[in-house]
């Protein structure tokens, strides 16, 4: 089982008990994951939440006309990378929609998997569980919406500018 201790500092467990925080990683499935090996794919549904108990990963979106790899390949975007410990994929746990990038490991990596399924039966024995953990998500989240929306006012301007607009 992973280390109980460095995982419980990440964001994820803020306000958890060290007994709440064991409860939900006994949920997860243990994965080794090669370097080079993606974790979830962009575009394809998904219900499972990651937390990356060792390595790294890289975060990607395709850009372009088209996101068909059959048509040619496909030109990507590194967001961001991610090291351990860390999670990913928790919009999977909240709603039914498809993967909003690509994770894929940039080394040898140990990853425990949550399906949504076994996140609600935990939720339902452990209702303050379950809320704090969403509450959680929603933070980060929202720290990160942020983030892009700095982003987005930055290359506003940088494209007003270039284009000679004032």
């Amino acid at each position: 089982m992973a280390d109980i201790n460095a995982l419980s500092k990440m964001p994820l467990f803020m306000g958890l008990t060290r007994e709440q925080v064991g409860a939900f990683l006994r949920e997860g499935a243990t994965l080794r994951v090669s370097a080079g090996q993606p974790i979830l794919v962009e575009g394809e549904s998904g219900e499972t939440m990651y937390i990356l108990v060792d390595g790294s990963v890289e975060v990607t979106r395709r850009f372009g006309t088209t996101t068909d790899d059959r048509i040619g390949p496909q030109r990507k975007k590194t967001l961001l990378t991610l090291n351990s410990p860390q999670f990913f994929g928790e919009m999977s746990l909240l709603e039914d929609a498809e993967r909003s990038a690509t994770v894929t490991a940039s080394t040898e990596c140990e990853v425990l998997e949550f399906t949504r399924e076994d996140f609600t039966k935990l939720t339902k024995t452990d209702i303050a569980l379950g809320y704090q953990i969403v509450y959680n998500i929603a933070l980060v989240l929202s720290g990160r919406i942020r983030g892009t929306n700095r982003d987005v006012i930055k290359l506003t301007a940088a494209l007003s500018l270039a284009l000679g607009n004032r």
